[in-house]
C-alpha cells in the first residue's frame, strides 16, 4: 500500500499520522508527538490519540474489506499521559461481521501503553 497517495488530501497527514501497516486483522500507525498536539498542561490532547485510534481501525477495515468502513462509536481510556516521543498504535478486531465491527487498538509511548480505544465501525454500504 502507497500510504503517500492513499492518505493524500485526508486529516491525518496535517497531524503526523502515519499507516505504517495495514493487512487482514492488523493495523499499525505512529504519530511523532509535536507541541501542537499537546494541551497547556503540556500533555498530548486526548483528541488525537482518539484521531489515532479511529482513523487507523476505519482505514485497515476500508482496505482490506468489502464495503466502506466508518467509526460509529469510540471508547477510549487513558493509561498513561504523553508528553513526548512516538506514539505507537496497534489495531485487531474484537468481531467482524458485514454490518459492523468492533476493533480495539493499543497505544504506546516510549513501550509503555498509554491508551486502549475500542472502536465500533459500521459499513454504510450496507446499511
Amino acid at each position: 500500500m502507497d500510504s503517500k497517495n492513499f492518505f493524500e488530501g485526508t486529516f491525518d497527514p496535517y497531524i503526523g499520522h502515519e499507516i505504517i501497516e495495514i493487512k487482514k486483522n492488523y493495523v499499525k500507525s505512529s504519530l511523532i508527538v509535536k507541541d501542537f498536539h499537546k494541551q497547556p498542561m503540556g500533555m498530548v490532547h486526548g483528541g488525537v490519540i482518539d484521531t489515532m485510534a479511529e482513523a487507523a481501525i476505519s482505514y485497515a477495515a476500508y482496505y482490506t474489506q468489502e464495503g466502506t468502513w466508518v467509526g460509529v462509536n469510540n471508547n477510549t481510556d487513558f493509561i498513561k499521559a504523553v508528553t513526548d516521543g512516538t506514539i505507537i498504535c496497534e489495531a485487531t478486531p474484537i468481531k467482524l461481521g458485514k454490518r459492523s465491527q468492533i476493533w480495539e487498538a493499543k497505544l504506546y509511548n516510549n513501550d509503555q501503553e498509554c491508551a486502549r480505544s475500542t472502536v465500533r465501525l459500521t459499513n454504510i454500504d450496507r446499511t
